[in-house]
């Protein structure tokens, strides 16, 4: 693939549609009449209704972490905690560094609101509100009255094209009442504060010899709270699923790479992203790194670094608005070697793992792409894939898609994430990893968007109001309340077992490249075989 090409389609592969460390063996304490919330220890002290067992109405549960209690609520059959710091705050002389541990605190922490979003831009050029550099938080939703004391652990990883989107984002109560999971969703380091490449920063540390994979680190130090800490919560250390979707899935597949991150989870789920998805080079990272520091006035080598972390928040965010490829890439120590190589030598941690895309990935992208005809398309395709627009649009004639964009929209899906997931799903299967592919085929919003990028994310959180869509008009039909159990129950299956089969529900087959079958979710789920097989062989001969 071009170069150009390369990085401008990495600009946008991610995104999501939603976008606007200790001992385990903590103790647990409620107020209130009821279920001690799971942990290693329980009491619970008070009267009246325990609203689903957590404690007395208007009490509010506290579990003991291993930097001190935290004080949540309760909804339903659910306890909240939220906003819990994970990390200390990444600011001041911390600012572009590994995340440290949070200092521990006595009195209970009150974990009743989400804590605010990592910094990111709004509209007109500025910070969006609620957000902050001091963002490194994470959320649970565990049962009030857990059927064990070690309940499977599901931790989310959001998208939003590494530079927007939180963990605020998604509601994890029906997803854990729905499966008896423990939820947990957290914030990461996004754009310059997460990714920010250089030389400098990479020598500042001998034993850390790497800058620019902050918001990835941020994501295994939220791992690393959750081994140590969700037995507290009712969750069990040795059974976390990863699982999240775009940049998140793509985040999942990373920490499969990563060497630091091996022990922390136990299966992964990686939705419509997949390790090689928008892949740069650290010579990439680094060139956007030297262009963000001058952009900044700091290029002064003698004080560089200082100069960087003494700019506000603001100048930092909108050094480059607009114009820089923010995206996690080998940087040799967290991920040792470019992700396609580590996959076809099988180095990576071998866990079972579920992944897929969805019918219409290229829909959302290109909405805004004018691509009136065919004289258009080919312009595209050329300026993207040079000398290889013909043969491509014989590939993808726009008369079998309807018009020229939504044969482009094709091309964009097969090319950013369709293709690159098989790649994936063949290198973990051929290493012996228990694999299962999907492929999700409804339409919630009808056929403008089709199955769209990110459509199959609320049938998994149990509704479009819980991943930040309170709309009534999105409100699930009988069919499609049937379809989120059954996606519900096959994500749980995974996380409890590394198989998502359970009687009662269609068959899933596990993958392997000779069979080549895959789900196909639907309001029937089916299965198939071969799923774009001969466009995916271009594809793979076209970019090796």
């Amino acid at each position: 693939m071009h170069q150009s090409a390369s990085i401008a389609l990495s600009v946008a592969f991610s995104l999501t549609f939603a976008a606007a460390c200790g001992s385990g063996g903590a103790t647990s304490t409620s107020t209130g009449t009821g279920d001690g919330g799971g942990g290693a220890t329980s009491t619970s002290t008070g009267t009246g209704d325990g609203g689903g067992g957590a404690g007395g109405a208007g009490e509010a549960p506290v579990v003991t972490t291993d930097k001190g209690p935290v004080a949540g609520t309760f909804k339903g059959q659910t306890n909240l905690f939220l906003g819990i710091p994970y990390a200390a705050p990444p600011v001041g002389a911390l600012r572009w560094k590994p995340p440290v541990p949070a200092a521990a605190w006595s009195a209970p922490l009150d974990a009743t609101a989400y804590g605010p979003a990592c910094l990111q831009s709004g509209e007109a050029g500025k910070l969006a509100p609620g957000t902050s550099e001091d963002c490194l938080t994470l959320n649970v939703w565990a049962p009030a009255n857990p059927a064990s004391e070690k309940a499977p652990v599901l931790f989310w990883i959001h998208g939003g094209s590494f530079v927007g989107g939180s963990g605020r984002e998604f509601d994890g109560q029906a997803l854990s009442e729905a499966t008896g999971a423990v939820v947990i969703t957290i914030n990461y380091r996004l754009g310059p504060l997460g990714f920010l490449a250089h030389p400098d920063l990479s020598a500042e540390d001998a034993a850390h010899p790497s800058s620019g994979m902050y918001g990835i680190e941020d994501q295994r130090a939220a791992l690393v709270w959750a081994k140590a800490n969700v037995k507290a919560f009712g969750g069990d250390p040795d059974n976390i699923t990863v699982f999240g979707q775009s940049a998140g899935g793509i985040s999942t597949c990373l920490q499969l790479l990563s060497p630091q991150s091996k022990g922390l989870f136990q299966r992964t789920i990686i939705e419509s992203g997949a390790c090689t998805t928008g892949s740069i080079t650290k010579q990439q990272a680094e060139a956007t790194g030297a262009g963000f520091t001058d952009a900044l006035g700091c290029s002064n080598a003698a004080d560089r670094l200082s100069c960087l972390r003494g700019k506000t928040s603001d100048e930092v965010l909108l050094a480059l608005s607009g114009g820089a490829t923010w995206f996690p890439f080998a940087d040799g120590f967290n991920i040792p070697e470019p992700p396609r190589k580590m996959l076809a030598d099988g180095n990576f941690t071998k866990v079972p793992t579920l992944l897929g895309t969805t019918k219409k990935e290229g829909t959302f992208f290109v909405l805004a792409t004018d691509i009136p005809d065919d004289a258009a398309y080919a312009a595209i395709l050329e300026a993207t894939f040079p000398g290889k627009s013909a043969e491509i649009m014989a590939l993808y004639p726009s008369a079998s898609y309807g018009s020229p964009k939504a044969a482009y929209a094709e091309i964009y899906g097969d090319v950013a994430f369709v293709c690159p997931t098989r790649t994936t799903a063949r290198a973990l299967s051929n290493a012996g990893v228990a694999t299962y592919l999907y492929q999700f085929v409804h339409e919630p919003l009808g056929a403008l968007l089709g199955p769209f990028h990110g459509a199959e994310v609320a049938f998994v959180f149990g509704g479009f109001e819980n991943i930040g869509f309170g709309d009534n008009d999105l409100a699930f039909t009988p069919e499609q309340k049937q379809l989120s159990s059954v996606m519900q129950s096959y994500w749980f299956n995974m996380a409890k077992s590394g198989d998502p089969n359970s009687a009662g529900a269609a068959a899933w087959p596990q993958y392997d490249a000779v069979s080549d079958q895959n789900i196909v979710l639907d309001l029937t789920p089916s299965t198939q075989a071969e799923l774009k097989q001969h466009l995916c062989d271009f594809w793979e001969q076209l970019m090796p």
